[in-house]
C-alpha cells in the first residue's frame, strides 16, 4: 500500500472506532467529563483558590492520560472478541497504521474534554498564545505516551476480565497519585524526585510552566527543576514507550 492508502486507512480506523462512537452514543460525552470535573469540583470546594489552576491543568492531562486506558480497552476488545487486529495486520495495512488509527480514534473521544478544560484554564489564569501552543505540544506527547502504553498492555490480555483491574491500577497511578491535579510543592522537598518516577510528572510540570504557574524545584536535581530537563525527559520517555510498544507488543496470539 502507498503512503496515501496507509493514511486513508488510518483515517478510516479513526472514523470507525472514534467518530462513529461519539455520533451513536452521545452519553460518552458525559462519561468523558465526569471524573476530571469531579476532581475539579472537589478542589474548588476544599482547596485554596490558588490551587484551582493546577486542578484545571490536571484535568487537561487526565484527559490525555486516559486515552491510554481507552486504547487498552478498545484494542483488547477488538483483538479478543472481534479478531480485528489479526485481520488488519495480515492485510496490506502496516501495523503502525493500525496503532495510529486507533490512537487517533481515542483522541477524538477526549477532544471535547480538552477544549472545555483549556477554555476554563484561560478563565482562571492568563494564558498567552505561545503558552497555549506549548500546552498543545505537551498534550500531543502525553497522548502518544499514554496510547503507546495502552496498546502494549492490550496485546498481553488473555481475557476481557483482566482489562478493568489492570487499567485502573496503571492509569489511576499515572494520573491521580503523581502531582497532576495538585502542585509539586505539596510533596516534601526531600521526596520530590520520587514523583518523577511517573512519566506524567514531567508532563504536568511542563504544563504548569506553560500555563505560567509557579514551578516547584527539586532540591539537588537541577535537571528535574528546569524546563529543558523536563521537556527532554518527556520526549525521551515518549520515544521509549513508542519503541517498546512497537518492539514487544504481541501482534499475534500464540
Amino acid at each position: 500500500m502507498t503512503w496515501r492508502k496507509q493514511a486513508n486507512a488510518v483515517l478510516r480506523i479513526c472514523w470507525f472506532n472514534g467518530c462513529l462512537g461519539l455520533i451513536r452514543s452521545p452519553l460518552v460525552f458525559v462519561a468523558l467529563f465526569l471524573t476530571p470535573v469531579s476532581f475539579l469540583f472537589f478542589l474548588y470546594v476544599v482547596a485554596p483558590r490558588a490551587e484551582l489552576p493546577y486542578g484545571v491543568v490536571g484535568g487537561v492531562l487526565f484527559s490525555c492520560l486516559f486515552t491510554g486506558s481507552g486504547m487498552m480497552n478498545d484494542c483488547a476488545y477488538l483483538r479478543l472478541e472481534r479478531q480485528m487486529q489479526q485481520v488488519f495486520i495480515t492485510s496490506p495495512l502496516r501495523p503502525i497504521s493500525w496503532v495510529l488509527g486507533m490512537a487517533l480514534s481515542e483522541l477524538t473521544f477526549t477532544i471535547p474534554a480538552l477544549v472545555l478544560f483549556l477554555v476554563v484554564l484561560t478563565l482562571v489564569t492568563p494564558v498567552s498564545i505561545s503558552a497555549f501552543l506549548a500546552l498543545i505540544g505537551v498534550i500531543v506527547l502525553t497522548w502518544l505516551l499514554a496510547t503507546s502504553l495502552g496498546f502494549l498492555l492490550s496485546t498481553f490480555f488473555r481475557t476481557l476480565r483482566e482489562i478493568w483491574p489492570i487499567g485502573m491500577v496503571v492509569f489511576t497511578s499515572l494520573s491521580v497519585l503523581p502531582p497532576v491535579f495538585y502542585s509539586l510543592a505539596a510533596v516534601p522537598a526531600s521526596f520530590r524526585w520520587i514523583a518523577y518516577v511517573a512519566p506524567s510528572t514531567f508532563a504536568s510540570q511542563l504544563a504548569v510552566s506553560a500555563a505560567g504557574l509557579p514551578v516547584t524545584s527539586v532540591p539537588g536535581a537541577p535537571f528535574l527543576s528546569s524546563v529543558g530537563g523536563q521537556l527532554l525527559g518527556l520526549v525521551l520517555l515518549t520515544a521509549l514507550f513508542i519503541g517498546v510498544a512497537m518492539r514487544f507488543a504481541r501482534w499475534r496470539d500464540p
